[in-house]
């Protein structure tokens, strides 16, 4: 049974004992006892219950967010952050699986609420950590009960999935040349022959995919051939991905890809090739099994694959024309003893590299990449060596900027929210859009207020100094990978097509 804390028995408002009620749905299919409608009845009579008054505001909504996935959770991430500002004393939730369905996730925001004091309480399970101290098993036991629901809900759509691609039906995207009748697929005849096409120059005529990518584009525009479905050109990635898909051999294949959490957050690999299932024959084929071996077959593959140099200067360079990152590529020719290459890796823009100067982006002057390496980290040194670089003066000025203009900003919303109040008492909106409104000006100002609070810390800034005089240690070693350092002194550089470039540095000189 759950005490009442007010010892007068009087009913606690909002104001005297602020409180959170966090909603969560993960989907527009989750069923009527999970509805957001539901949950807050749910909690509202708990609430009452127990001798609190009922706020609207309490309410935290999370929209079609999966609750594996805790980084993506916006309204859990203002909670934890209102409990670390000891905004809340409480929190409410229908049950734990609303909480979170993993169980490291649930822990972390277990101790997270309870470390700055702030009541946790779940009302299917009948936890409240008021009354349970120092009692977590009971918290723990719902929590891995609550993990493995998804995970037994994945084992049971993928045995669902499973009997569906044995019927022979399509499951997932239905791939360009093909399409989808009664669940199943068939040849989509106008867009087939693009598909041969495609295989034709690829394994026929020893094309790589970005002559191919050209070729498409031009009889696209001639009309001999489809265009993509989604976007108006082809792209490189199209072609290879074309190339790779088993599909168009009549091949499915199941269980290929699955989904990991790293760092908080999902992402999808390739599982291992003895985990697959693979299903010959499983619909219409549009080219033949062996034209689809032969296609990525090791010998056809290495011949057509370049091996992408390895590029230290990675997301920091962009094309001055379309603002795509510039890529190395790579050539070279034969030695008149057939045994060895010499190759040159040079700057291109990556839209031009995909489409050409026709349909993707200009063709800069050949920039060789060694040269530029070389070029950029003697002008590099010469700054860290020639000048003096006032770090702190120059990181205090930058903060105190970006603490000014905070500053304007928040004082621009609070005066927004205090005229809020003559408008709504004007009667120019109502209740809902004032409460909605005042939320908005409230939060942004306290997001505002943390990014003030993490700027003025003086560790933070002792952090960024030593990082960049460590960065321009680290340029001496010109053997190393120097990624982290470039990255750590450059913001980006923008390279011009007749091999100007423009360096925008992350310091002050």
């Amino acid at each position: 049974m759950i005490i009442n804390e007010n010892k007068e028995n009087k009913t606690l408002s909002y104001e005297e004992y602020p409180y959170a009620t966090y909603v969560r749905i993960s989907t527009d299919k989750e069923e009527q006892e999970s509805s957001p409608e539901n949950q807050i009845d749910i909690c509202r009579y708990w609430l009452e219950k127990n001798g609190f008054e009922w706020s609207d505001k309490s309410v935290q909504f999370d929209d079609g967010i999966t609750g594996t996935v805790l980084l993506d959770r916006t309204a859990m991430q203002l909670i934890l952050d209102k409990a670390r500002r000891r905004e809340i004393k409480m929190v409410i939730f229908k049950s734990i699986s609303r909480l979170a369905r993993d169980l490291r996730d649930s822990l972390e925001i277990k101790e997270t609420l309870i470390a700055h004091g702030v009541r946790l309480v779940t009302i299917e399970e009948g936890y409240d950590s008021l009354h349970e101290g120092k009692n977590d098993m009971k918290f723990e036991m719902f929590s891995m009960f609550a993990a493995q629901l998804p995970k037994t809900a994945s084992v049971s759509i993928s045995a669902s999935m499973t009997a569906k691609v044995r019927r022979g039906e399509h499951v997932g995207q239905v791939p360009f040349g093909y399409s989808l009748k009664n669940k199943k697929l068939e040849i989509n005849e106008s867009e087939a022959p693009t598909i041969r096409q495609i295989f034709s120059w690829y394994n026929e005529d020893g094309f790589g995919f970005k002559t191919i990518t050209r070729l498409l584009n031009e009889e696209n525009e001639a009309g001999n051939l489809s265009k993509p479905r989604k976007k108006d050109k082809w792209q490189m990635t199209t072609v290879q991905r074309i190339i790779q898909n088993p599909t168009y051999a009549g091949m499915f294949i199941h269980n290929r890809y699955t989904k990991v959490k790293i760092g908080g957050r999902k992402k999808q690999i390739q599982n291992p090739r003895e985990k697959w299932s693979i299903y010959e024959d499983h619909h219409p084929a549009i080219i033949s099994k062996a034209d689809w071996e032969k296609a990525n077959s090791k010998e056809v593959m290495n011949k057509k694959t370049k091996i992408t140099p390895w590029n230290e200067f990675r997301g920091l360079l962009r094309c001055s024309e379309c603002g795509s990152n510039m890529v190395i590529l790579q050539t070279g020719s034969k030695k008149k003893d057939g045994k060895k290459d010499d190759r040159w890796k040079y700057l291109k823009c990556s839209a031009y590299r995909r489409g050409g100067s026709k349909h993707g982006c200009v063709n800069h002057s050949p920039i060789l990449y060694d040269d530029f390496r070389e070029f950029l980290l003697k002008k590099l040194l010469r700054k860290g060596k020639n000048t003096k670089i006032k770090f702190e003066n120059n990181l205090h000025e930058k903060k105190k900027k970006e603490i000014a203009v905070l500053q304007k900003q928040k004082l621009h919303l609070e005066e927004k929210n205090k005229s809020l109040v003559d408008i709504y008492l004007d009667k120019l909106i109502g209740k809902d859009e004032f409460q909605l409104k005042r939320q908005e000006y409230t939060d942004e100002i306290k997001k505002i207020e943390d990014k003030i609070f993490i700027l003025s810390q003086e560790k933070d800034m002792k952090v960024e100094i030593e990082s960049i005089q460590e960065a321009f240690e680290q340029l001496k070693n010109h053997k190393q990978d120097l990624h982290h350092a470039l990255s750590t002194l450059i913001d980006h550089v923008v390279v011009h097509p007749d091999g100007k470039l423009d360096i925008h540095y992350k310091f002050k000189l």
